[in-house]
């Protein structure tokens, strides 16, 4: 019999104990630990690369990563896979293999934290507006910043941002965020969501109760989510799309929010087209 390991963040276990429902209801064993205890759990359990699929919902491209790819190395099937996992859990990463892959995405550059403000004022002479964040996503976008003429006097929130380097993007002037998941490269049509900006420039599709469900989502808007999806090379994405008057723009690739509230809110059971994915990916 297949095993089934779900990687999930500290405070992840409950959708996670979601999509291991839905697998253990298919007739399969599911576990669920978390990345500092997997090692540990492998080897209580026998669960060995032969009959054993990892999926993670946690994600980061310094120790997540590492371990991933430990695992990947001794024969374990992980979905996503560790260089996935890696280019969309570094921000700067993640744009960089965006240009490259054609996909339509903000112009972003990397820089240390020290040297932020003075190229934030340098970039303002041919930007409108710049967005200042981490490299890696913190506090539900409590370091990100948007800067322009207008608000100079605020530069030193950069300091704030707990990180050595940090991405600068120019603004995309945008009506509304989507998120699409994308399972298996195609995406659900009937999980489309979509949250728009009030009197500030942020908005989420994430942990926001306020979240609205996107009746009939255009078709070109489904077709980047895959594209990117196939471009990331990955098998489970929350794909976060930007609508501007030019046309769509990606934001960010996302792997290991909770989707609880899209599930509630859609009446999509999300968790069980991902245990179909996973048991589907295990017997190939």
């Amino acid at each position: 019999m297949k095993n089934f390991v779900i990687i999930h963040t500290p405070k992840g276990y409950k959708y996670s104990s979601m999509v291991a429902d839905e697998i253990v209801s298919s007739g399969y064993n599911c576990f669920l630990t978390t990345i500092t205890a997997v090692e540990k759990l492998l080897k209580e359990k026998n669960l060995t690369p032969n009959n054993t699929v990892i999926h993670t919902r946690t994600a980061h491209p310094g120790y997540v990563y590492q371990l991933l790819k430990k695992l990947a190395g001794k024969g374990y099937k992980i979905y996503n896979n560790p260089e996935t996992v890696k280019l969309t859990s570094q921000k700067y990463l993640s744009c960089v293999h965006m240009e490259k892959h054609h996909l339509p995405c903000a112009e972003t550059i990397k820089v240390k934290r020290s040297e932020a403000i003075n190229k934030v004022k340098e970039l303002l002479g041919q930007w409108s507006k710049v967005i200042v964040k981490p490299l890696t996503s913190k506090g539900q976008g409590e370091y990100a910043f948007c800067f322009s003429q207008k608000n100079l006097d605020e530069l030193g929130d950069i300091q704030t941002i707990p990180a050595d380097e940090v991405i600068i993007q120019k603004y995309v002037s945008y009506t509304r965020l989507s998120r699409v998941i994308v399972v298996g490269f195609k995406a659900l049509e009937g999980a489309v969501f979509y949250d728009e900006p009030g009197n500030g420039w942020k908005c989420s599709v994430c942990l926001n109760p306020a979240i609205k469900i996107y009746h009939n989502p255009p078709k070109e808007l489904l077709e980047l989510a895959e594209k990117s999806a196939r471009a990331f090379n990955g098998e489970v994405f929350f794909i976060d799309i930007f609508s501007t008057l030019d046309g769509f723009v990606l934001n960010e690739i996302n792997t290991a929010c909770s989707l609880i509230l899209h599930q509630k809110i859609s009446g999509v059971n999300i968790a069980q087209f991902f245990a179909q994915r996973l048991i589907k990916l295990s017997k190939e």
